[in-house]
């Protein structure tokens, strides 16, 4: 049987992981900082005309496009992401810190059980998590 539902517990491994792999790398926190931008911002929001095109469209600009299978993009001014890593955000477990307002952001989620690579986008407004290095988000923990 299939798990279903939210499972915060499995993810935080694989974040943590990732977030001691992007440190221990040897990158420079402003590298690091650039692909999390590059890979979850899309401010202003690019325009489609409904959220399953929008995800299609933004995994093929950013290169993900069949290669992820989940991502999300936040859209919201740089200023109130990088804030997270100093008073906007609330220390957690492992470094990560949890924003302390909800942000707009768009879940895009592969659909397997199609001829071709397609996603399905969820928009929601909800607080993030982040991983910070030298007080820049330089990870994003994705929330299902």
């Amino acid at each position: 049987m299939a798990l279903r539902g939210p499972r915060p517990a499995l993810l935080l491994p694989l974040a943590l992981l990732a977030a001691c792999l992007v440190l221990a790398s040897g990158q420079p926190w402003v590298e690091a900082n650039f692909k999390f931008f590059f890979k979850h911002v899309d401010y202003l929001k690019t325009r489609a005309p409904n959220p399953n095109a929008y995800c299609n469209k933004m995994m093929q600009i950013k290169g993900l496009y069949g290669m992820q299978i989940v991502n999300t993009f936040i859209h919201e001014p740089v200023s109130k992401i990088n804030s997270i890593c100093k008073d906007g955000g609330t220390p957690i477990i492992g470094g990560l810190r949890e924003s302390k307002v909800e942000f707009n952001t768009t879940l895009c989620i592969f659909k397997p059980d199609t001829l071709s690579i397609s996603y399905v986008g969820v928009e929601k407004k909800r607080k993030i998590i982040v991983g910070c290095w030298s007080l820049y988000p330089a990870y994003y923990l994705e929330q299902l």
